[in-house]
């Protein structure tokens, strides 16, 4: 095949076509500046910034109550869009507010950045712990809110 005179060997146009294909997947990779900005979560040293201990191991349920703390490390006020209070307790908003058992609050029972986050997982939706593709966040806010 010849661009403008140039003749392209049929091997390039391989390779070229290759790298063409597995571009997407490349770029959302969970390696470090490509895809998944919480990557580093991965590595277990990161843990207890955020996970208390349990009878000896990780509480994969129990968060710290500093762990709003390594959330805003990166997302700064001002950047992190809609944004809901932190650190309340929800009965003390409204006796009939419910959370589900799936959006963890601190272990003093507060709403954290983890309540309605996951830090961990492919980048969807924001990271939000419940969505939908037809109404967003919506489906997050019913959890606790009920439907408006």
């Amino acid at each position: 095949m010849t661009i403008r005179g140039t003749c392209i060997p049929a091997g390039v146009l391989v390779a070229l076509a290759g790298v063409l294909c597995f571009a997407p997947a490349l770029v959302a990779s969970d390696g470090p500046g490509r895809g998944n900005p919480h990557a580093h979560f991965q590595n277990a040293q990161q843990c207890p910034k955020c996970h208390l201990t349990y009878q000896g191991g990780m509480g994969p349920e129990r968060f710290s109550t500093e762990a709003d703390a390594v959330c805003l490390e990166c997302h700064t006020k001002g950047t992190t869009g809609r944004s809901h209070p932190r650190n309340v307790r929800p009965e003390e908003k409204s006796r009939k507010m419910k959370v589900p058992s799936d959006l963890r609050l601190d272990d003093d029972g507060r709403i954290m950045c983890l309540t309605c986050h996951t830090a961990h997982g492919p980048y969807v939706s924001n990271f939000l712990r419940r969505s939908s593709p037809d109404r967003g966040f919506e489906t997050l806010c019913e959890a606790c809110h009920g439907k408006r």
